[in-house]
């Protein structure tokens, strides 16, 4: 019997297809095991961290995760306002929540996958750097810091400002907007570039990453602590968030962050994220520094 050339292709593709259905396992009903899914609630217009392109970089590593495990990945969008958790993953929404502070109460976390803290944004060539809070060019230098316009919610960096009494010339800048603004938390970066402001107080992450558009034109500096204010933290390992009754899915996700530590830093790396030695051990947070709106800046309230 002859066989046309232009048929080959389909009758090759159908004998490889059913050699592979011969050789994968069944269950006793003769179908296929269903895969484990990995569901994650994530703010679908939250660069770096999410978005609904998946291009964040906290999809990367849940990508990276779920790759591991052999499981299907899944998102579930929510804007990450107030009540996030409780719309999400307590209304079983979703199993996991990527990116969350590891101290964060009434759910199980895996240990801290990375740390950040807030930063100093400069231009490069400005002969003024940060050293801390006390710097007396600060009183007349012009500032931005972050705004959580939904809540009252005060950031560390302006918390530490206000103490001592520096509160002229600061422009706030709101973390998210109802404006049709694409990635309204790099405008803070921008306005430091093109030189509104002289100096930004940011959550790190989004330092770095917005950094990176202005091709070396900022300098970024870390920010660890406030020797005039202990308690104050600016320093907040991360972690990957479950339901406090789900220990075995948290020890499973455990268990493929400790595979990928290199993978998971490459990622970041790429991201340009600002990172910081993990605080051993994280330690619980205080509920009023723990983030409402994740992946947003931990606030002060």
């Amino acid at each position: 019997m002859s066989v046309s050339f232009r048929l080959l292709p389909f009758l090759l593709s159908a004998c490889l297809a059913a050699s592979h259905a011969a050789a994968a396992p069944t269950d006793s009903a003769g179908a296929a095991p269903a895969r484990p899914i990995i569901s994650v609630c994530a703010d679908p217009q939250n660069l770096p961290f999410t978005d609904d392109h998946v291009v964040g970089f906290e999809s990367r590593i849940a990508a990276l995760v779920a790759n591991d495990l052999n499981a299907d990945l899944q998102y579930a969008w929510q804007q990450s306002d107030r009540g996030f958790l409780r719309k999400t993953l307590f209304a079983g929404a979703c199993n996991v929540v990527i990116g969350v502070p590891s101290g964060l109460p009434g759910v199980a976390v895996t240990r801290p996958y990375y740390a950040s803290s807030y930063v100093a944004v400069t231009r490069a060539n400005d002969s003024r750097h940060f050293t801390s809070f006390d710097d007396a060019w600060l009183k007349d230098a012009r500032i931005g810091v972050q705004l959580i316009d939904s809540d009252r919610s005060v950031m560390p960096p302006t918390y530490a400002l206000a103490l001592r009494g520096i509160n002229r010339h600061i422009t706030g800048f709101a973390v998210r907007t109802e404006l049709p603004v694409p990635n309204p938390q790099g405008q803070i970066i921008d306005a430091v570039a093109d030189g509104r402001i002289d100096i930004a107080f940011v959550w790190g992450p989004v330092a770095g990453y917005f950094a990176r558009f202005h091709d070396g034109v900022l300098r970024i500096e870390n920010i660890t602590s406030d020797p005039k204010n202990p308690n104050l933290k600016f320093v907040f390992p991360t972690s990957m968030a479950v339901r406090k009754a789900d220990t075995a899915l948290r020890d499973r996700l455990q268990g493929a962050i400790d595979r990928h530590p290199a993978d998971i830093a490459a990622i970041l790396n790429n991201y340009g994220i600002t990172m910081v030695p993990t605080p051993e051990p994280p330690g619980q947070l205080p509920i009023h520094q723990v983030a409402q709106t994740l992946g947003a800046p931990p606030p002060v309230r």
